[in-house]
């Protein structure tokens, strides 16, 4: 099958994608699939020719080829586009848009024909502006869109983007989410919507490393418990459960690894002596951040935002046979057993002091092979099978 993921997210960066990792384990399976690159504006590419960005200005221009292989598809850079989101006027918003995609489908057209593509599966993930104007201009023989988060609460989309996700999924055969959360919304304005969770590469996480290749924790103590949170550090953490947890678990450290939403996070969690803000790293480096941690926590609040959430790192955190604390922010039936989800922060408290002096190996084993159901190359089966019924 020829697949073109016409991607939001950025081929490159320092923390895992869903929309990559699938796109990855589909070409595992011998589809040939190429990869949109998130579209650059012309913003971004002034950033990057002055260093302050890290895109290559040189590939956006064409100067360098906009075609590349990266692990077993291919990837294409587009020429930059004119920024939109500021817009506040919507026909304004979709002229520009409507020019953009003009620019868009020539080079991605270019890009079939150097690849020999006809007829290609279409899968649009969260890119819901410019799918409305290609859809039918790449001679696909199915259209598909791949929903991974609540769309009206994405600051870059918070204008336009529930109207054009609405306006897209009518040209859509079928629609991809990634929770029953989404699947739960989505089903009122689609008939067709299909649930791929997200995954996880298991034997990046499962490994056993030696202590003296475990990223260091400045001022950590042997003795000292670390309690730890992997990803974005923003407006989904429930902050006042967290500084609860940081006065109980005074002995402990708590180490958070992603990137900080802004500074007023970086300064109410950094308050606390006993928390440790490592940044964000590439997937490789995960793991070693994972294995330093005793209990693992996802601390998020409970709305209408996170009900669609399916965290990636609770599989990681599996993968690595940890022990995992949750908020019931979203249905998580599916770690019944495997996880502990809580409904309070007395319950959320209590969890996590049992999570720090249990360690039973059968326990361990059991959240590793858990993980293991729910590999990447699973989960690129899934969507692969719902592209071919919609080719039928």
């Amino acid at each position: 099958m020829d697949i073109i993921c016409h991607a939001f997210p950025a081929w490159e960066g320092n923390y895992v994608k869903s929309t990559v990792e699938l796109m990855k384990a589909v070409a595992a399976q011998e589809h040939r699939v190429l990869y949109v690159d998130y579209a650059y504006t012309w913003t971004d590419f002034a950033k990057s020719i002055t260093g302050k960005g890290h895109a290559s200005w040189r590939r956006m221009l064409g100067l360098e080829s906009r075609l590349r292989k990266d692990a077993s598809l291919h990837v294409l850079t587009l020429l930059p586009v004119l920024p939109v989101n500021f817009l506040k006027n919507a026909r304004l918003h979709d002229a520009v848009n409507r020019l953009n995609s003009f620019f868009m489908q020539k080079t991605i057209r270019r890009a079939m024909k150097t690849l020999g593509m006809e007829a290609p599966t279409v899968i649009n993930a969260f890119n819901p502006g410019f799918g409305v104007h290609l859809a039918g201009k790449l001679g696909e023989s199915s259209l598909l869109y791949y929903c991974y988060d609540e769309i009206s609460a994405a600051a870059w989309a918070n204008r336009h983007g529930a109207r054009l996700e609405a306006a897209f999924m009518k040209k859509c055969e079928a629609v991809i989410v990634s929770s029953e959360g989404l699947q739960e919304k989505q089903q009122t304005r689609h008939d067709a919507v299909f649930v791929v969770k997200n995954g996880v590469d298991a034997d990046l996480f499962c490994g056993v490393m030696p202590l003296e290749n475990l990223p260091d924790i400045p001022g950590h103590r042997p003795a000292e418990k670390v309690i730890g949170y992997l990803g974005s550090v923003d407006d989904r953490l429930d902050f006042d459960l967290l500084e609860r947890l940081f006065r109980k678990f005074a002995a402990a450290r708590f180490v958070f690894v992603g990137r900080v939403q802004n500074e007023a996070i970086r300064a109410r969690l950094s308050a606390f002596p006993n928390v440790f803000l490592a940044g964000a790293f590439p997937a490789p480096a995960l793991p070693g951040w994972v294995a330093r941690m005793d209990v693992c926590l996802i601390p998020f609040v409970k709305n209408e935002f996170t009900a669609g959430i399916y965290p990636l790192k609770i599989n990681e955190y599996l993968a690595a046979g940890k022990a995992v604390v949750s908020t019931n922010f979203a249905p998580l039936g599916d770690f019944t057993g495997i996880v502990s989800v809580t409904a309070t922060p007395d319950d959320f408290e209590n969890a996590v002091a049992q999570g720090l002096f249990e360690a039973p190996s059968t326990e361990v084993n059991r959240r590793k092979a858990f993980a293991r159901q729910n590999s990447w190359l699973e989960r690129a089966r899934q969507l692969v099978a719902i592209c071919y019924q919609k080719q039928d």
